[in-house]
């Protein structure tokens, strides 16, 4: 009984984020557990309690977006979404590895930067900000034309009953998001000192032969941090996970931290590229700025990495 209990808790809990989340858990909670006596079991008493979008609308759930879009184009656009920005990852780090020398089957030679080429191709792969955020925009003009040629009914159904009761899916389903928010804000505030530090003419200005692999760097960043923002953008519309989001975000993941260990111990622990730190502050700067970054991101990747395999590990957990 207490795990019906907590499924139905964990769907009405499901539509707040943050101390919300847990005041209404431990509130609401406290009324169904003093109000237990009342009923002859805990079905009964959570059947009268009604919908858990009503019992959330109570407590005060208002959504943010109004207009409920098609879930299977929703799922579309994701699985899209997840699949072309994957494979402009695998591409993109291809190239900016090859540029690295950084690929295990890779002879040794100068790196040579053809971030200036004309190629469409080498356009692409070497302008990954762009290329990310056309992805974005792209995919969100899709779901609005696609889900208005297959909209659904507006109205939510929420009628209540036993059966639906025990339809709710465990509790393991239901995703918080607290620390996840958490390192996304301070991995976005760092990323937005770190466009602003770049986007002065520093990299002209230093006059020493690593300079073509800082300059490099800053591009070779540029998809990871965009696939981790679309990642969390995803992430934080699932009230629910569901095991393909699960390993989608899992193999991404998985990739970025793979990909950045190769650039990291090919490139003697970046000991190669980095940086003499006697010359100025501006130098130290710079290094501060590409070391902490690739900290930022191992840290929300292997975090997202250890988050998905346990709720895969319990998603459907009986």
């Amino acid at each position: 009984m207490n795990d019906l209990l907590e499924r139905y808790l964990g769907a009405v809990c499901s539509y707040f984020l943050g101390l919300k989340k847990h005041r209404v858990y431990s509130d609401l909670k406290s009324q169904i557990q003093a109000s237990a006596h009342q009923y002859d079991d805990l079905e009964d008493l959570l059947v009268s309690y009604g919908h858990p979008r009503s019992v959330a609308l109570s407590y005060g759930y208002r959504p943010f977006i109004q207009h409920i879009f098609n879930p299977k184009i929703v799922a579309f656009i994701e699985r899209i979404v997840f699949f072309v920005s994957g494979i402009y990852l695998f591409f993109s780090t291809l190239y900016y590895l090859e540029q690295f020398n950084c690929l295990p089957f890779q002879s040794t030679h100068h790196v040579v930067s053809t971030l200036n080429m004309s190629t469409i191709s080498t356009w692409l792969l070497s302008h990954p900000f762009h290329v990310m955020g056309g992805i974005a925009v792209i995919s969100v003009i899709s779901l609005i034309v696609l889900d208005r040629k297959k909209s659904v009914c507006q109205e939510i159904n929420l009628d209540w009953s036993l059966e639906k009761l025990y339809e709710l899916p465990h509790q393991s389903h239901y995703p918080s998001h607290i620390a996840e928010t958490m390192l996304m804000m301070i991995f976005s505030l760092f990323f937005i000192c770190y466009a602003i530090f770049f986007s002065r003419d520093i990299i002209i200005q230093i006059q020493h032969e690593s300079y073509q692999m800082i300059h490099l760097m800053t591009y070779f960043f540029q998809p990871f941090i965009m696939i981790i923002f679309f990642d969390y953008v995803i992430d934080m519309t699932k009230k629910i996970y569901t095991k393909k989001y699960l390993k989608y975000s899992t193999l991404i993941n998985l990739f970025t931290l793979i990909s950045l260990t190769i650039f990291v111990v090919n490139s003697t622990f970046l000991q190669d590229y980095l940086l003499p730190l006697h010359i100025s502050i501006e130098y130290t700067l710079v290094n501060i700025f590409i070391i902490s970054a690739l900290i930022m991101i191992y840290i929300i990747s292997l975090y997202k990495l250890i988050r998905n395999l346990r709720s895969y590990r319990s998603l459907f957990r009986k």
